[in-house]
């Protein structure tokens, strides 16, 4: 049963009960001042509406059972590390009593969700790839087989996909915003021939959030490189915002610079890494 129609079913059973209980307590009142022939009748009619009651609230416990049963799930949250690991999802709500956490360092030894419901995998990743993917499934399958359990694993796409990264970004740069302003976007690249579709596909959104903004996109380990396209953007001042979902290497080594924004007569600010993004509300900067 689809999750509307019990939906449906339990508005059903709420109006029934409504209307059984009403019932009774309106034949309750005429009872007092009905004849001997008319106060059995309206016995009967409290018996029955009681009856009613009673199967309507069954039905609604039945129901619940059943939705309870249908759509019972964990959520399993793996980051690449140990820094991700307080991250939730954006835009989606889950049962903090069914939330399993771990990283691709402990998958072996951390606690991982019973196999008796499905199991629904999010990776905490920027970009899709083999960390993400293979990697992921390889050692997680593998974690299961050395509990020997075989749960039903339902893989999500990896964090960097999900539209409320842009409009987090969007509500953030609004205020900071100046006139000519310009938006670079630098990412992690990967070994494949073509980069992954994450950072490209938050672009495409952030462009749609502000309109008639400069916003290019860059890497700083596969083409066109971060610092190619600071130098061919026309904007004066360059907001740089880290598509990394947690401060590291990166951030302190291959992200352009205010001196290399110099080198080309241009002013740089630099924003929040996405996990900064998330988890705090937007700001005004002078």
């Amino acid at each position: 049963m689809k999750r509307h129609r019990i939906g449906i079913l339990l508005v059903i059973c709420a109006a029934v009960f409504a209307a059984a209980i009403w019932g009774s307590i309106n034949c309750g009142n005429r009872l007092a001042y009905a004849e001997a022939e008319e106060a059995t009748y309206l016995r009967r009619l409290i018996y029955f509406h009681f009856a009613l009651a009673q199967l309507a609230v069954a039905m609604a416990v039945v129901a619940l059972y059943h939705r309870h049963r249908r759509w019972r799930k964990y959520y399993l949250l793996v980051s690449y590390n140990a820094k991700g690991l307080q991250l939730n999802p954006p835009g989606i709500r889950m049962p903090a009593g069914r939330v399993y956490r771990c990283h691709l360092g402990n998958l072996s030894t951390a606690e991982l969700p019973p196999p008796d419901a499905p199991i629904l995998v999010y990776p905490m990743f920027m970009l899709s790839g083999y960390s993400s993917g293979a990697k992921l499934e390889t050692a997680l399958a593998a974690a299961y087989n050395a509990r020997h359990q075989q749960p039903d694993l339902y893989y999500q796409p990896v964090l960097g996909a999900s539209p409320w990264l842009a409009k987090a970004a969007a509500a953030h740069i609004r205020p900071l915003l100046q006139a000519d302003d310009g938006i670079l976007v630098v990412a992690h690249g990967s070994g494949l021939a073509e980069p992954p579709p994450e950072p490209a596909l938050f672009c495409r959104r952030l462009r749609e959030l502000l309109p008639g903004i400069e916003i290019c996109l860059g890497y700083f380990n596969q083409t066109p490189e971060a610092q190619e396209c600071l130098c061919r953007m026309q904007a004066r001042r360059v907001l740089v915002l880290p598509f990394l979902l947690t401060e590291g290497l990166h951030t302190g080594r291959d992200l352009p610079t205010a001196a290399d924004a110099a080198r080309y007569g241009k002013h740089l600010l630099r924003l929040p890494i996405i996990a900064q993004l998330l988890t705090t509300p937007p700001t005004h900067h002078a």
